[in-house]
């Protein structure tokens, strides 16, 4: 049965209640309302029943894939326990070949295959659309499946439409999306840009301000920590727990899984070594004499210290926990690495390149699921190299020994040779239940609609029910906010069909983001793309 809900305009003062600055999307958790329901019947369970585990195994010898195992060559071990192989694969793979090749005496796997196309780039240029059309007329095959990801969100690409018409709606959403996201590049470069000039003046004695230097010093740093931390969370910071329940998501889907990752190295401001803002602020710091102002002075030369540091990303990702997301559904890897070529003319500024640490870590996960590594600003020519490259390993089935319930196993795998390198899943974390989704969204004549699925009802008070929270943001063809709102609805029935009037905006194009956080579940679906009302 469907439930029927409407959203109406919120009065101004809720308009934004949630705290939420869509163009960062990092998803702000909402635990702690929704702990009452974490609590309630229908919540995960901690243990769950695993009747198979599946292990992708790679053995490398230096770089190359060693193909001459057996099944006897192997042993799995879940928390240290050694357990019995059901089940032995050799499989041998490429994009190019349409089809997984197995051992003999195996049967072949279904010729249907998964594209994940991950675009981390920090502005679309043409190179990126020519690979987007190589790709869907030499490499995409009617059967394909296709989901495209910028900023840890899935964009909407419309099946049953003509390829040409595909493309073209895949690549005007990623060129809307990532001009929102250079809109607010360039407000976070001006605001910087606006303070420095008020330092700047205020040490230069032209223009005092109503604080004192060092307040001003120290205002102006933690400002651009501020800015620094928006930035990465919204680029740099790979969500693991997105991809953890994307994997989840497509792993009923039968067929060979691959990812191709276009990741342009992201740039951000940083203030040039000697230009007249830092020789003022450094030359300040040093001609401190009372021991008071010493002290405020050592506390802006930490708190500078601290914005310098964060600049290493490497404690803020997981390579390993997200290495093995892609494991874990055995999805082969591609990485495309690509150089920005922007620049900034400006004397106290330099846009500097800030993704090393992130782009180590994606490098071990093409690694790690036999994936392409190219450096090339010809992401085209990659994706053709990418599309021969074999994919060459060995698939180790188990079925955990008796007694062995935990949702989380670690696992281990020995080979018995000598000076082989061996890359396996080193966790397994058994499916979850199915996560909030947005599905059969519709737009055309003012109108739009969608149906909500798959979220998780709890029984409070007798009463048994979903929370969710859902936020609607239309953008125009100038990338301003047309529309944004958010309700919170109380989801009495399994489906929960949406419809929203938009009599105030003008016919033509536009670009959605639909985000619905599911409170009970504390899970997160988002639907954005082009649409014409």
């Amino acid at each position: 049965m469907k439930q029927n809900a409407k959203l109406y305009p919120a009065p101004k003062k809720e308009r934004g209640c949630f705290g939420w600055i869509l163009l960062f999307w990092a998803v702000i958790s909402m635990a702690g309302p929704g702990k009452a329901f974490a609590s309630a019947e229908g919540s995960p369970q901690e243990e769950v029943k695993v009747t198979a585990v599946e292990v992708p195994v790679r053995v490398l010898l230096k770089g190359k894939a060693v193909k001459d195992l057996t099944r006897d060559d192997f042993e799995v071990y879940e928390n240290g326990v050694r357990q019995d192989i059901t089940q032995f694969e050799i499989i041998s793979r490429s994009i190019a070949a349409g089809e997984t090749m197995l051992a003999p005496a195996a049967k072949p796997r279904p010729k249907k295959r998964l594209f994940i196309l991950i675009f981390n780039i920090f502005d679309y240029n043409n190179a990126i659309g020519e690979a987007i059309d190589y790709f869907f007329s030499q490499v995409f095959q009617p059967d394909d499946q296709i989901i495209a990801i910028t900023e840890d969100r899935v964009l909407s690409v419309e099946r049953g439409k003509k390829t040409d018409e595909l493309v073209g709606n895949l690549k005007d959403s990623l060129k809307k999306f990532k001009g929102i996201s250079i809109q607010n590049t360039v407000r976070i470069f001006r605001d910087l840009r606006f303070e420095s000039d008020k330092l700047l003046a205020a040490l230069q004695g032209i223009e005092p301000g109503r604080m004192s230097l060092a307040e001003l010093m120290l205002s102006y740093v933690e400002r651009y920590i501020v800015a620094w931390d928006e930035y990465r969370r919204q680029y740099l910071v790979p969500e693991v727990a997105f991809y953890e329940d994307l994997v989840q998501r497509i792993r009923p889907i039968e067929g060979d899984k691959w990812a191709i990752c276009f990741q342009q190295r992201d740039m951000f401001p940083r203030i040039k070594s000697a230009s007249r803002l830092e020789s003022e602020m450094r030359t300040w710091i040093g001609s401190q004499v009372e021991p008071q102002d010493q002290a405020k002075a050592r506390n802006i030369q930490s708190r500078m210290q601290d914005l310098e540091r964060s600049f290493d990303l490497s404690k803020s990702i997981a390579p390993d926990a997200m290495k093995d997301v892609f494991l874990r559904d055995d999805i082969t890897f591609h990485l495309i690495l690509l150089k920005s070529f922007r620049t900034l003319a400006d004397q106290d500024f330099e846009l500097k390149e800030v993704t090393g640490d992130y782009e180590d870590s994606l490098k071990k996960i093409s690694q790690a699921t036999g994936g392409y590594l190219g450096l090339s600003n010809q992401p085209m020519e990659a994706i053709k190299e990418a599309a021969q490259l074999e994919d060459y390993h060995y698939l180790l089935v188990y079925s955990p020994k008796e007694g062995s319930a935990k949702n989380k196993r670690e696992l281990e795998v020995k080979v018995k040779r000598s000076g082989v390198e061996v890359i396996s899943l080193k966790n397994f974390v058994a499916p979850s239940s199915t996560a909030i989704a947005i599905s059969d969204f519709k737009a055309g004549g003012q109108k739009i609609s969608f149906t909500l699925l798959h979220y998780q009802m709890a029984k409070v008070k007798e009463k048994t029910s979903g929370l969710a929270d859902v936020q609607i943001t239309i953008f125009d063809e100038a990338s301003k906010k047309a529309f944004d709102e958010g309700k919170r609805l109380d989801l009495i029935k399994k489906e929960t069909h949406i419809s929203l009037a938009f009599p105030q905006l003008k016919p033509g194009a536009y670009f959605i983001v639909i985000q619905a956080y599911d409170r009970v579940a504390n899970r997160v679906d988002v639907y954005s793309g082009m649409i014409r009302l």
